[in-house]
This record gives structure tokens, sequence and C-alpha cells, in this order.
């Protein structure tokens, strides 16, 4: 046996699970199903991971549920001795390296509170310790408000630290262009310290007369628009713009992300159910925005009623809440 292995047996010990508070975790919800599937089996369950600091679950909720299921009252643990933020980046990294894989909505919650809590790095890092992809994890990062979001400089899964932006790189390229027109690619990113695409694009540019870096509002020099597309397909996916998430994606998932993390919710019967219902809420705009083009033309008439009906029934029932909490506020 190895010494790490040696070290995680002698640190286990058994934890009371009602002393134990529910998991600071990228899970909407427990999946009830694998819960009873856990207590009926007869397996010795490993040991779960319990923050020191707080005693809430790192990693094991179905585990600790399902020694509930078996009436027992004690589990095997391991402490956990890191800041709340290192908890909840070890219970993302559990939940999407082992057990239950996480839905794509818990993957997008999950990036956009670590990039709350690490704006410094990259997108690919990000997405890496997610489970999701960069693109989304960009597109987030464009929705937040807060400047902080959108660092000067990032950190990559590599550890070194890069400019957040390629203008200035561009710029370098674009001067190493004109100076020597026979450098190779390689040779002028190594010099400019972007990527070999980033300066195909900056080389693509300068020969069609247009400025080495794009303009943000889209205007894009004497080119115009035809040559703006034909770089377009040509560009570096670190420069186009993704498709991103509705513009106010970050809030909606800023505003459940509080709820789903307040005790009076989490902790009753109804109150998850709100939370369940919350969630099922979030994923129809996207779920329908895929369905739409699969439906025959003779019943999108139908289908447009009826979701007209329904987003009125919601207005009418977010209007009763409002009026309700001035009432009460």
């Amino acid at each position: 046996m190895s010494a790490v292995s040696d070290e995680r047996q002698a640190s286990t010990f058994e934890i009371d699970v009602r002393t134990l508070l529910p998991a600071d975790s990228p899970r909407f919800a427990l999946d009830q199903a694998h819960v009873r599937a856990l207590a009926e089996s007869e397996v010795e369950f490993p040991p779960i991971l319990v923050h020191r600091a707080t005693l809430r679950v790192v990693d094991g909720m179905h585990r600790v549920r399902a020694t509930e299921l078996r009436n027992r009252h004690t589990i095997r643990a391991h402490w956990f001795e890191g800041d709340e933020h290192a908890a909840f980046l070890l219970a993302v990294e559990s939940n999407t390296r082992h057990g239950l894989p996480l839905s794509s909505d818990e993957r997008k919650w999950a990036a956009l509170r670590i990039l709350r809590t690490h704006p410094h790095w990259s997108d690919r890092s990000i997405a890496e310790r997610a489970g999701w992809n960069a693109t989304g994890v960009g597109a987030l990062r464009r929705d937040i408000a807060d400047p902080g979001a959108r660092p000067d400089a990032r950190v990559g899964r590599d550890g070194r630290v890069r400019p957040s932006t390629t203008a200035e790189g561009r710029r370098v390229a674009a001067e190493v262009i004109r100076e020597n027109p026979a450098a190779s690619l390689r040779e002028i990113a190594k010099r400019a310290g972007i990527s070999v695409g980033t300066v195909r694009d900056v080389r693509y540019r300068l020969a069609q007369g247009r400025p080495a870096v794009p303009d943000s509002r889209g205007s894009d020099g004497p080119a115009g628009p035809a040559a703006s597309t034909a770089a377009m397909a040509i560009a570096p996916d670190e420069d186009r713009p993704g498709s991103g998430a509705a513009p106010d994606l970050a809030r909606r998932i800023t505003l459940f992300d509080g709820l789903r993390n307040d005790p009076s919710l989490r902790l009753s019967e109804s109150g998850r159910l709100v939370l369940h219902r919350l969630h099922t809420q979030l994923r129809t705009t996207e779920e329908w925005k895929r369905l739409a083009p699969t439906i025959p033309l003779h019943g999108r008439s139908a289908v447009a009623d009826i979701l007209s009906a329904c987003a009125d029934d919601l207005k009418g029932m977010a209007q009763e809440l409002r009026c309700e909490d001035s009432l009460t506020g």
C-alpha cells in the first residue's frame, strides 16, 4: 500500500450523519433513485469528504442519504481542511470525475461560481474544472457586469500568466510583419506572445488593408463587411464572438444560486420543490429553442398560443409575488 493510501486509511473516522450539513455542491438536487439504489445495495461505502470548519459534506451526499435510509447513524469520513472556496472547487471536481455526471446546467452554474471567485483563471482553466466548455465560460464572463471578472491577465491551465486580450500582441505582430514580411508564423507568434492562428489573422487583415486589431464597435476598416466575413472564417477561436448566453443569464444564475443556498428552501420539502420548479423553468427556454425547428408548420401557431398563455400566467404569478413582497416589506 502506498504512503498516500496509508495516510488516507489512518485519517478515516466515523462521524454521526445527524451532525452533517448539506453539501455546498454544484448539484441542484439529489437523485433519489440513486440514493435508494445505494441504500438497497450491500456494498460498504467509500469514506465521504467533510469540510472540518463547517461540517458541510464536500463529496458524498448520496452516500449520506443512503446511510440514513439504512437506519444507520454513522458513516466513514475524511476531513477536508481548506477554505470554503477550495471546498467548492473540490466538490465540483469530485462530481465531474466520478459518480453521477452533472447536468449541463449544473456545470454551467459551477463555472459561473468559479468565475466569480477565481476571475483571474482563464476560460479554459475554469471550463476544465467545471466539466463545461471554454466558449460558454467566455459568454458568462462577458455577461457579468463587474469589471473585476475581466482582468487584464489570466492564469492558464499550465500556470502561465497571459494577457486576457490579444490587442497588444496583435500590434507587435503587425510591426514584426512590416519589418520582416518573410518571417514564419511561429517566429512572429513567439515574439508577439500570441497564438499562430492569431498571427495568421493579423497577416490576413494587413493584406486586406485593415487594422491588425479588430474594432470592438463593429467597424472593420476600409475592406468592408465582405472582407470581415472572410476574416472571421479563418479567425482563431479566441477572437470569434461566441454565441453567448441570454443577456440576463448571469443575473438569473446569481438569483437562483442565492435561493438554492438558502436553508429555509433547501431544508424543507416545499422549498426543494420550489427550487426544482425554478430549475426546470430556467432550462425550458433553451429546450424550446432546440425544439422549435422540429415543430411541423401546421402546428406552430397552436404551440405559440399555448406558450404565450403560459408566459402570461407566469407574469401574473410574478406580479402577485412582487405585490405580496411590497405589502410585507
